[in-house]
């Protein structure tokens, strides 16, 4: 079943509660409007393919023989629907945050302010929220620190949960960002008095540019790095390629030295020999014939040091180079009255600039990583306050698919040729992509004066489960199948699943006017996205020093960053007792940003 909703939204910016305007249009009325936007709800509504088939053909391996790519199932259902098989209404969207189209004029709200107000520009939005309990992204960074899901799987339901259990952690971390502070502070009070972040953070800075020390020793170990070079290339071009010769037979034969080391008893290390006895007779045959490959190592290994002898000179000179940054970096001459070294003046210096951000140029600590924390502090203690009171996030999508791939295989003994079928499946349970968007309008292009279009691009997922499987049939549910059947197909699926629990995929680019991500294609029709250098030339402004650093900081401040977060990689099913193996901890990489960036297509025949 499915029910659409369809609205105007005008003005095409307002404020939250000027959505209660909104009303439902026919399509007659629809036609006669003039609003700025419009407003897309869908509510209780399933899709599935219900066992029909979509076969791909023309995809070739390297002997140019075909694999046929099937899609043998596909669903979009309500969270709850055990991989598509137990029916769940879902919606998109609600009346009061709806999926929106609507035209904005640039610099008209703070999200746009960086598009000058001289166009208009398209926006598509999904549905979104500024309660952080419904803000995916913020709820997943809550989840992480909870350890778990609330409300799914388990979590919260056990005597004794709390949805606090994240606000402790984060307040554990912020405490620990804190006293490592208070520990710097300590350390040089004594020397620096209260000016100990600015005085470190110059003196950084200092011995790190042209004329300080540090710098000019680095000079030197790269003009030693390119003479070292030069002299392997003068010898490489005298003799092609017996050097590259020498290190690949090298290889081969650790290599092969490993895998007979697997065949023994390992009570050496790899490398050494072991001791046979006068005779030899006290080793095995596999110790045996490790041993012989260790000298075929050994002898390769020499033969490499050889021809590496001639450029030892070279090799001296940087690595004394290299000793000498070292001695700058750690020796008494360089130490200060707190006793530590100017390479650990140094590592201080970055942490205070870490922790604290801008403001530790000042002597205080106002930003950084600690303000950071200290604002989703806020975020995750809201959180858990609505957690406690008892109010629920709304409901998620599943989405799945079953993928099946038949290719040739052919046996080298009897050239018999065969094909064989291979499958891969997905499943994201309690999907959300709230907060989402794609802004697009146009700019006149600097070098031909033509239309060019730019754009913004905000796409967030998050799942609370995120299922990758290769089962085939075996693991199929079907219609009539028993509960029994049921929970052993559910069993071997789970066995055989990759899961990443609590997934953030929070993708970023372009900035307004100052970073936009272009879409163009060229003469020959292939696309090209590109994302380019940050362009202090859009402020208008006179290129000094201090209007240039200050776009910089408003674009390390304000550009929106990408964020990746797995909560938990999970290899197969949770044990029942004993330690869990398939746990594979979790993955975090949050305020990345991309530079540049540059997406073109090609025509590989």
């Amino acid at each position: 079943m499915l029910k659409y909703v369809i609205y105007v939204v005008a003005p095409a910016v307002m404020a939250l509660p000027a959505y209660a305007e909104l009303r439902s249009l026919s399509d007659s009325q629809l036609s006669e409007t003039t609003g700025d936007g419009l407003g897309l709800v869908l509510e209780d509504f399933q899709f599935s393919t219900d066992g029909a088939s979509m076969t791909i053909t023309g995809i070739e391996n390297s002997n140019n023989e075909e694999i046929t790519a099937s899609v043998d199932g596909f669903y979009i259902m309500g969270e709850g629907s055990v991989y598509g098989t137990q029916p769940r209404d879902a919606q998109i969207g609600t009346y009061y945050h709806p999926w929106v189209i609507q035209s904005v004029r640039g610099n008209s709200a703070p999200g746009f302010s960086q598009i000058g107000d001289d166009v208009a520009l398209l926006e598509l939005k999904t549905d979104s929220y500024t309660n952080p309990l419904q803000n995916s992204s913020l709820f997943s960074v809550y989840s992480r620190y909870q350890g778990c899901i609330w409300g799914h799987d388990g979590c919260g339901s056990q005597p004794g949960d709390t949805p606090f259990t994240a606000v402790d952690e984060i307040d554990n971390q912020i405490a620990g960002y804190q006293a490592d502070v208070d520990a710097l502070n300590a350390l040089y009070s004594g020397v620096y008095a209260g000016g100990a972040s600015s005085y470190l953070i110059n003196e950084s800075e200092v011995v790190q540019s042209p004329g300080g020390v540090v710098y000019e020793q680095q000079r030197v170990i790269e003009e030693k790095q390119v003479i070292l070079a030069e002299a392997i290339r003068t010898y490489e071009a005298e003799n092609p390629g017996e050097y590259a010769s020498a290190k690949t037979i090298a290889g081969n034969e650790l290599t092969e030295a490993s895998q007979l080391y697997q065949l023994t008893d390992k009570s050496v290390n790899l490398g050494e020999k072991y001791d046979c006895g006068f005779f030899g007779t006290s080793c095995s045959t596999e110790e045996r014939n490790y041993n012989d490959q260790i000298d075929d190592w050994e002898d390769a290994k020499n033969d490499v040091a050889d021809i590496e002898k001639n450029w030892e000179a070279e090799n001296l000179e940087l690595a004394e180079a290299n000793r000498d940054l070292g001695d700058i970096l750690t020796k008494e001459e360089y130490t200060d009255e707190s006793g530590r070294t100017l390479g650990e003046r140094i590592a201080d210096a970055d942490k205070y600039q870490v922790l604290c951000g801008e403001s530790a140029n000042d002597d205080s600590c106002s930003d950084g990583l600690i303000s950071v924390r200290t604002g989703e502090r806020d975020d995750i203690n809201d959180i858990a306050l609505a957690l406690n009171r008892g109010q629920q996030r709304r409901g998620g999508l599943d989405v799945g698919a079953r993928l099946s791939f038949e290719v040739i295989n052919e046996n080298k003994n009897t050239g018999e040729i065969s094909r064989v079928k291979y499958y891969l499946s997905f499943e994201m349970k309690g999907l959300y992509v709230d907060n989402s968007y794609l802004r697009l309008w146009s700019r006149p292009d600097k070098d031909t004066g033509l239309a060019k279009l730019n754009g913004e691009l905000s796409l967030r997922f998050f799942a609370k489960q995120f299922v990758i499987f290769s089962c085939g049939v075996e693991c199929e549910l079907l219609p009539g199948d028993s509960d029994a059947i049921i929970e052993d197909k559910l069993a071997l699926k789970d066995s055989t699943a990759l899961k990443l629990n609590n997934y953030l995929y929070d993708l970023n680019l372009g900035y307004g006017d100052v970073q936009p991500l272009t879409f163009d294609v060229s003469s020959d029709g292939h696309f090209v996205f590109e994302l380019g250098f940050p362009d202090f030339e859009t402020t208008g402004q006179a290129r000094t020093k201090e209007n240039v650093q200050a776009f910089f900081n408003d674009y390390y401040d304000n550009a929106p960053k990408s964020n990746f977060i797995i909560g938990q990689v999970q290899l197969g099913a949770v044990p029942e007792t004993g330690p869990n193996y398939g746990d594979l901890g979790g993955v975090r990489a949050v305020g990345l940003r991309a530079q540049y960036l540059r997406i073109e297509s090609y025509d590989i025949n």
